[in-house]
């Protein structure tokens, strides 16, 4: 009986170390502008774009509080976790709740200098 549950703990200890981890890591708020709808007129739903410094490449989201405080327009320079996927970038919220953003476009940091 003690054989088995050693095993099974080796097996489970394998498999913890085996998974791949999340690979977040920081970003720095570059800028924060007011989402322009497509007849050019400032959006009404408080969308933001916000363009994020993650490592060389800067990427451009779209921005959506549930609740337009405002805030996200005094983000600039703030640094946040997130991992990039292809087509989203995402964080967590104060509570841990996680939130993905679609990615707008994406740029070398060194070009856009």
């Amino acid at each position: 009986m003690r054989f088995v549950c050693a095993v099974c703990v080796c097996f489970a200890s394998f498999q913890v170390l085996g998974q791949t981890a999340s690979k977040y890591q920081p970003a720095t708020i570059t800028e924060v502008r007011v989402h322009q709808a497509a007849t050019g007129n400032e959006s009404n739903g408080g969308s933001y774009d916000v363009s994020l410094k993650i490592g060389d490449t800067i990427y451009q989201v779209l921005y959506t509080p549930v609740v337009d405080t405002n805030v996200a327009r005094y983000a600039a320079g703030r640094e946040i976790l997130v991992l990039v996927k292809e087509k989203t970038i995402r964080y967590n919220d104060l509570l841990g709740q996680p939130f993905d953003l679609p990615i707008i476009s994406r740029k070398s940091a060194s070009k856009a200098k």
